[in-house]
């Protein structure tokens, strides 16, 4: 699915700003033995491509560094990924983006740190028929359809999290994901059974609470109904999705006058080498 263009945009310069804080660097095989090369640290001018540091994968600093560049050549994939389907889709480099990004008004102050802080798995009516997918135990086949998409779409969630708010109703929403590239999460429910009069009754007292309480849709909610539940549509719960995504980014966080290709090293003054 096509990601939205300040989705997109901001997905690639924030990775961009990340990977410049990345310790840089390859794993290659030579005579047997594995080896750990480094081709850039950030606050190190003196390592770069052409005057790499190597060590053995099994010494003291090849264990200190193995992890470090393997979270670099994941990241970097993600962010080449990104790059190429831009670069596919549009004919300028993408803008420059305005980090922090400075949110329009939210009630509940739901950024990162209401995301780390969230406490998962606080509902407490046993499932009648538990599906179990990975660590997590799923009250039914749609969520786990939805846990599954949020996985591929590499957004972070928490399963059945507890409200911020006074809850006498003791109301708990399905996910809480979190879009930590603009620092902001959002609650989700996804409604898998409206074709069945008392399930639809609970689901439409369930927004009511919500939007009584300053849940927003789309902002601090995201809403996701299917006919029943034998029938998930995985593109009408990820366009939900990345239509709050979308809309939760500002329009001025985009500067466009800044289109210039993404540069995950820092600048810095041209080598001198000895004579």
């Amino acid at each position: 699915m096509r990601l939205p263009l300040k989705v997109h945009a901001v997905k690639i310069r924030y990775r961009e700003r990340m990977l410049r804080e990345m310790v840089h660097g390859r794993m290659a095989m030579m005579g047997g033995k594995s080896y750990v090369y480094i081709t850039y640290i950030p606050d190190d001018a003196s390592v770069t491509k052409h005057h790499p540091i190597r060590y053995n994968a099994e010494s003291p600093k090849g264990r200190e560094f193995a992890p470090l560049v393997a979270r670099y050549i994941r990241a970097k994939a993600e962010f080449d990924r990104l790059l190429l389907d831009w670069r596919e889709l549009y004919k300028p480099e993408p803008p420059e983006v305005r980090f922090p990004i400075n949110n329009t008004w939210d009630p509940h102050h739901m950024d990162n740190k209401f995301y780390l802080d969230a406490v998962a798995n606080t509902n407490k009516m046993p499932p009648k028929n538990p599906v179990y997918s990975g660590s997590d135990v799923l009250k039914s086949k749609n969520e786990q359809f939805g846990k599954d998409k949020l996985v591929e779409m590499g957004i972070p969630y928490k399963y059945e999290p507890a409200l911020d708010i006074n809850n006498p109703e003791e109301i708990v929403p399905d996910f809480l994901l979190s879009f930590y590239e603009i620092d902001r999460c959002v609650y989700a429910e996804i409604g898998g059974m409206t074709d069945k009069y008392e399930y639809s009754r609970s689901i439409a007292e369930k927004i009511n609470y919500y939007s009584g309480n300053n849940y927003r849709q789309g902002r601090e909610m995201i809403y996701c109904f299917m006919f029943d539940k034998n029938n998930f549509d995985e593109e009408v719960f990820a366009a939900a999705v990345l239509a709050s995504f979308d809309v939760l980014i500002p329009e001025d966080a985009l500067d466009w006058s800044k289109c210039g290709p993404p540069q995950i090293e820092k600048e810095r003054a041209p080598r001198e080498e000895s004579l």
